[in-house]
């Protein structure tokens, strides 16, 4: 044992002095313990070590000498480690591990500090909502204008109404869904038992219309006066087209449709039935249908464009008829937080199972009851109407762990509405 012992001191000592001679700092202490930082701009600017800085002998191979790289952008700090030269975090950025700074280079923030900026970054006018780790670790952010005369800032707490715009199409899968569940309806069941006039209608199926690969197309319009929700389905039934082709084709008919089927199948409007099935229980308070003229519209954003530096010109209305005549597909006016609510019902009992919204979602390969389903994992969809600034958007993993709902009535600046959703989507990902 003595033996054992002192050749143990041997190879122990041998350790230390092959790290020194190495260049190894000794680390004294490490933290797990993960937070969101900014790194801070300053004119002795903080190098990124691509190797922590306990090697001594790697230490000046930096990934970014000055700091110049990510000058003011958040980061996630992952892991601390302490030497005698000082404290070091190691950084992602995003998705990217980029390297080590000394902690003195960064400055803490909250998550919603990181989704507040990211709205200001790229100039978002709208409000939106985000789950950085499932349902109990969410903030609401909001920037720009709802109506710049007024000065009335956009908000999702109810005094601002935004337009549902195509978000909507999941609520009315959800309740086709239930209708298939309770043996109301099959997946099979076809347009012709409710619309025998459409052409072709023998031969498109429930499952067709809520995969968008139904054959089925239609011109859009805007009506002179608001539409009731019997005289959107004659309208649409006028205005589309049955081309036979059943592959992916999206069009607001298919939904319009369906929303139709529910009223005939129920005997109940479909409003009857979204209200009921939907917006009471689960208290979406701040939902509005649009299928009369009963409705407060100073409540509601406007639209804006952006020319070129300036913000807030082209102000719009949103044209409620032109709503009307889409029911189930975008004749809703709601909230961010209202929206959430939706998105949570959707799994967990409220409106459908867990299993029931599975299989919602596997009626198609790209679209299926209201949402894309082309990325495991993830379920994601858009709204938005021609020529206005309006649109909105939900990006999330499939249990809403990481999720972002985002409202706007002015597109960003640098990206793509539909780009940003995702970039905010990302936001509740990494940080």
């Amino acid at each position: 044992m003595i033996l054992f012992f002192f050749c143990g001191m041997l190879f122990a000592g041998s350790i230390a002095i092959h790290g020194l001679m190495d260049g190894y700092n000794p680390i004294l202490k490490t933290s797990n313990k993960r937070y969101d930082a900014q790194i801070v701009k300053r004119s002795n600017a903080y190098s990124i070590y691509r190797f922590g800085p306990y090697f001594t002998s790697s230490s000046t191979r930096t990934a970014d000498s000055n700091g110049n790289k990510y000058p003011n952008d958040y980061v996630r700090v992952m892991q601390t480690k302490t030497t005698k030269t000082g404290t070091y975090a190691k950084l992602r950025y995003f998705n990217q591990n980029i390297g080590w700074m000394n902690v003195k280079g960064l400055k803490p923030v909250s998550f919603s500090q990181i989704a507040a900026a990211t709205m200001k970054q790229y100039d978002v006018s709208g409000s939106a909502i985000l789950a950085s780790a499932g349902s109990k670790h969410t903030v609401t952010v909001n920037n720009g204008f709802a109506n710049a005369a007024k000065k009335t800032a956009n908000s999702s707490d109810g005094t601002v109404l935004y337009p549902l715009a195509s978000l909507q199409k999941a609520m009315t899968g959800a309740i086709i869904q239930q209708l298939i569940s309770s043996g109301n309806l099959s997946a099979g069941t076809k347009l012709s038992r409710y619309y025998p006039q459409v052409k072709g209608s023998s031969n498109i199926t429930i499952q067709q219309m809520l995969s968008m690969s139904s054959g089925l197309d239609n011109n859009d319009t805007t009506p002179a006066k608001v539409m009731t929700e019997n005289q959107a389905y004659t309208s649409m039934l006028k205005r589309l087209e049955s081309t036979g082709k059943m592959t992916y084709d999206y069009s607001d008919v298919n939904y319009v449709l369906l929303a139709g089927i529910i009223a005939k199948a129920t005997k109940q409007s479909y409003v009857s039935n979204l209200k009921t099935r939907i917006i009471n229980k689960l208290g979406m308070k701040n939902t509005k249908v649009v299928d009369s003229n009963n409705i407060d519209t100073s409540s509601i954003a406007l639209s804006y464009s952006r020319k070129a530096t300036t913000d807030y010109t082209s102000p719009q209305s949103v044209s409620l008829p032109r709503l009307s005549a889409i029911p189930g597909a975008g004749n809703m006016l709601t909230t961010p937080s209202d929206y959430y609510k939706f998105i949570l019902g959707l799994q967990n009992g409220s409106v459908l199972t867990a299993k029931q919204y599975q299989q919602l979602l596997s009626y198609g390969t790209v679209y299926s009851g209201g949402m894309y389903v082309t990325q495991n994992g993830v379920k994601y969809n858009n709204g938005s109407f021609g020529g206005q600034g309006y649109h909105s958007g939900y990006f999330a993993t499939t249990g809403n762990y990481h999720m972002a709902i985002v409202f706007e009535n002015q597109d960003p600046l640098g990206l793509t509405p539909k780009d940003f959703v995702k970039k905010m989507y990302q936001v509740a990902t990494y940080y």
